[in-house]
């Protein structure tokens, strides 16, 4: 689509000349909403399928804090953050 409305620019120049956030971020930005709207409330369905949450005193030391434990996975589309 930006190759057809900035036929001479690169994605990332068209991107930027257009104030457009990249598809991964957009992405990025709509599963964490998803996430906190639709998983995290106790009363949602998918609430039982998250892991034990960490103790607030061993979030407060990690370098980066997370909630949750990292989830293992065998795929490298999915990647915790």
């Amino acid at each position: 689509m930006m190759r057809i409305v900035f036929p001479n620019l690169d994605y990332n120049g068209s991107l930027f000349i257009a104030h457009i956030d990249t598809l991964e971020d957009r992405r990025e930005v709509l599963t964490r909403r998803f996430f906190k709207r639709s998983v995290l409330p106790e009363s949602s369905c998918l609430y039982h399928l998250l892991p034990e949450r960490r103790a607030p005193e061993v979030i407060s030391r990690l370098c980066q804090p997370n909630n949750y434990e990292h989830c293992d996975t065998r795929t490298e589309k999915f990647i915790m953050r």
